[in-house]
Parts: structure tokens; C-alpha cells; sequence
């Protein structure tokens, strides 16, 4: 490869044998996770821009033709990942790095540009811009039309000739576009290459233990992510498949330890966004109210009236933006009420298993989600409460840590605002840290083992 002898799989050098296969245009290399995706479209570009130097014969100089794209949808993510990828696998005395100019410049004489496609100069560049192939990871990440703008920039010409064109993209499981177009309906000169970690020789013994041990209670994660099964794409990337919570409607839990909390997601934003309160006996829902914002007051006393009704012990409000002010309104009011806690829910907040999860939110996802593979709740039949918790997606930040998606990214695929979904699984955040109506002898509140839990949250 260039002037630079690589170590690669055999489904590393398959991949590349694909690509030099004059009737392939575009190649998908991925299907799971760890399958050294980041690494072969690293070498593989490095080889393409040495080759066309070579064929060329190009002398270094000042100003060296770009020919290709090295990029990722998050400009963020590129840089703390397939970057630095880059950096540990490429031999350092090859290559020259222009921060400024977004440039990889290869011996010299050929340059590579880079970035993230979230940015409106990178995009606006590819209207101008020439390359003769493409790299883009975690190409999940990406809409059709962010690569078909790439596409239309593969018209490189070196000497009045024109080029043998490729793309390369990587990508995890993911319900989106890619599928169709790679493997359930291939487009002429595309090719699906998977990559599983068994075929990665150069990963840790533990990490397929790892794997394991993370997606245990949801085996359709497991196959997709360890064994590259796409037919389980469907709920890949879902937190809570559909069928879990299909199995937690009026599914009655005879628990002898009752617990009852008000618990609430305030939204002042408008449109279709709703201001959400759930009156809860433990994971069950006994009474709602969902309205359109009014005043934050409004919500105060609605709140309080609530809880009043249902003979709760806690209040949970979403400390996030509206909600701050309800939170301290409450702390006001029940200042020195010994039998009621006012509990300011902070899905910022670092995961107890930090580790895993990328903040609080994405781990409550995630025991909310490892509770309705159990059927350890209990909700009504709404049809819309069940759409949004079935269509909660994760992903995986650029530390490897699990998030969920931001409710913006939420309202774009589901077409409203999860406000159901949140409160609900704030509401079992908030049971697990309630007291019991009566404590029976020898009772342990859930998350009392949690060591790094606010004190003052509780």
C-alpha cells in the first residue's frame, strides 16, 4: 500500500479487493460493532492518495491537488475519533496535518480533506470541490443527501483523464437508509462487506465478553452488534423494542411494597409540545394529566393538587429549562413538609455507570428499558405513550459511551416530542429513590447501594 506495508485481516483484504474491482463503485464495509471498520478506511485511503501519486509521478509542492474526502457527519466526532485513528495507524513521517486548511497533505504532493459534514462550508465546498474517492465513517450518522452531495463531487481529471471513482463508507447496525441501498435492495456497483468483531484478530481478548455483558436482557441488540444478524436491524437501535412494551400494557404488578409519586415533564415551547403529570403507584399510572403549557405557576398548583390526590410523598420536575422554576416553587412551598420530597430530576448528570453510559439519561433509558424486557411495568393503553417509548433510538458517542438522542433529534423522527416517554421514565427514576406509603421491616430503597448518587437529590 503506497510506499507503507499494513497488517490487515482477511476481511480487511477482502474489502480492498472489492474496492479494486473495476465493476464496484461504492463499498459498505460494517454490520457490527469492532470489526477494525475506522482502521481499513483509514489504510485504505492512505493507499488510494499514495497510488495516485505514484501513477503520477506528483513532486512535493505548495499547493498539492486534493483528491479525496476523509470525513464523518459530527466535525467533533471526526477529530476525537477517526482522526486520531488515523494518527495511531499512519506512520507519522507520511503525512502533514493543516488544521487550519482542513488538509491532509501525503508525501508532499497529494492532499486529502477532512472534517465533519455537519458543517455548511464543508457541505458547500463539494459543490466545487473534485475528488476521486471518499471516506465516511459511521456513515449511520449521515442522510442520503449529505452523501449524494458527496457523490456529485467525484469528478477528479489529472491530465485530461478522468478517474476510476470509489467510495468507501463504514458503519454500524442502524435502521436508516444504508440498509436498502447496500442490502435489501443493492444498487448496481455497490457492494455490503460485513465486518464482525470474530474477524478482527487485533482486538482485546474481553472485548466480546464486554458486548455480552452490556446488551444481556436484549439478545436482538446482541446479534446485531456481535454477529452482524441485519434482520434484527429493525430494533437495533431502539431502546425498548415495540413487543417489551406491548407486554407492560395494564400488565397489574402485585408488588407488596406501594410507593406514590407525581412526577412531571414541563414543556413551554408550544406547537405540539405537551406539559405532561403522571400520578404513579410504583411503575403504575393511576391518573394523568396532559395539556399545552400555560403558565409555569399554573403548573405549580396542578401539581400540588395532584399530588394531594394521589397521596404522594414526591414530586419529580425535569430541573432542565422550564421546569427550574416549578422546582424551586415547590422547594418553597414544601420547605418544611417533612412527609414530602421534591425531587429535581437532571438527566445531565453523570451515570453511575459511567463507564457504559454517556449521562444519566441514557443509563434510566436503560434500566427503563431492561424493566419492560422483565415486564416489571405497568402502563395504560396509549397508543401514543407506547409509540414514543418504542421509538426512543440510542447511539453511541464518539467515547463509546451509550446516549440517547436529544429530543430534538427525537421530534425529527417521530414527528412530535417525547414528552410521554420522559416523564414515565423519570417516573420510575423517581420510584426507585421514594419511600414506601409504609415501610415494611427490613426495606432497602433501590438505589441506596448507589454510592455516587447527589444527596441532595434524594
Amino acid at each position: 500500500m503506497g510506499n507503507v506495508a499494513f497488517t490487515i485481516s482477511k476481511r480487511q483484504g477482502l474489502a480492498f479487493d472489492t474496492l479494486n474491482d473495476p465493476e464496484v463503485q461504492e463499498v459498505l464495509y460494517g454490520g457490527a460493532k469492532g470489526g477494525g471498520k475506522s482502521v481499513f478506511g483509514c489504510y485504505w485511503i492512505f493507499e488510494k492518495a499514495c497510488g495516485i501519486k505514484n501513477f503520477y509521478d506528483l513532486k512535493p509542492s505548495k499547493h498539492p491537488p486534493v483528491v479525496g474526502y476523509m470525513g464523518r457527519k459530527q466535525s467533533v466526532d471526526f477529530n476525537t475519533t477517526t482522526l486520531n485513528t488515523w494518527k495511531r495507524f499512519i506512520p507519522q513521517g507520511s503525512y502533514e496535518i493543516r488544521k487550519q486548511e482542513k488538509l491532509i497533505i501525503i508525501g508532499g504532493a497529494v492532499a486529502l480533506q477532512f472534517g465533519g459534514m455537519d458543517r455548511v462550508e464543508t457541505l458547500n465546498k463539494f459543490n466545487s470541490a473534485e475528488y476521486a474517492f471518499y471516506f465516511i465513517d459511521q456513515a449511520e450518522e449521515c442522510s442520503e443527501s449529505d452523501i449524494g452531495a458527496l457523490r456529485g463531487a467525484l469528478r477528479f481529471k489529472m491530465r485530461g483523464k478522468n478517474y476510476d471513482y470509489k467510495g468507501l463508507m463504514t458503519a454500524n447496525p442502524a435502521v436508516c437508509w444504508l440498509k436498502d441501498a447496500f442490502i435489501d435492495n443493492p444498487q448496481p456497483g455497490t457492494r455490503f462487506i460485513q465486518a464482525l468483531p470474530t474477524d478482527n484478530p487485533f482486538l482485546p481478548p474481553s472485548y466480546i465478553d464486554t458486548l455480552k455483558k452490556a446488551f444481556s436482557f436484549k439478545p436482538e441488540l446482541l446479534r446485531a452488534y456481535l454477529y452482524g444478524k441485519w434482520e434484527d436491524l429493525d430494533i437495533a437501535n431502539i431502546t425498548i423494542p415495540l413487543r417489551h412494551v406491548q407486554w407492560n400494557v395494564n400488565n397489574n404488578q402485585n408488588d407488596p411494597i406501594l410507593k406514590k409519586i407525581t412526577v412531571a415533564d414541563i414543556s413551554e415551547s408550544g406547537g405540539e409540545d405537551e406539559t405532561v403529570i403522571y400520578d404513579m403507584h410504583n411503575t403504575r399510572i393511576v391518573d394523568q394529566e396532559i395539556y399545552a403549557h400555560r403558565t409555569l405557576m399554573d403548573t405549580c398548583g396542578r401539581l400540588q393538587s395532584h399530588a394531594r390526590q394521589n397521596g404522594s410523598n414526591m414530586i419529580a420536575i425535569d430541573v432542565i429549562g422550564s421546569g427550574k422554576g416549578v422546582y424551586d416553587r415547590l422547594c418553597e412551598i414544601y420547605e418544611n413538609d417533612k412527609k414530602m420530597t421534591i425531587y429535581g430530576y437532571d438527566s445531565r448528570l453523570s451515570a453511575v455507570d459511567s463507564i457504559t453510559f454517556g449521562n444519566k439519561r441514557a443509563e434510566d433509558h436503560w434500566k427503563a428499558a431492561k424493566k419492560f424486557a422483565e415486564s416489571k411495568c405497568d402502563i395504560p393503553n396509549d397508543p401514543e405513550l407506547i409509540r414514543q417509548l418504542a421509538g426512543l433510538p440510542y447511539k453511541f458517542g464518539s467515547n463509546g459511551k451509550i446516549y440517547i438522542l436529544t429530543k430534538e433529534e427525537i421530534k425529527k423522527m417521530l414527528r412530535c416530542s417525547p414528552d410521554r416517554s420522559d416523564t414515565y421514565i423519570m417516573g420510575l427514576d423517581a420510584v426507585g429513590r421514594a419511600e414506601p406509603v409504609v415501610k415494611p421491616a427490613g426495606y432497602m430503597r433501590e438505589d441506596e447501594d448507589d454510592e455516587d448518587l447527589d444527596p441532595d437529590l434524594v
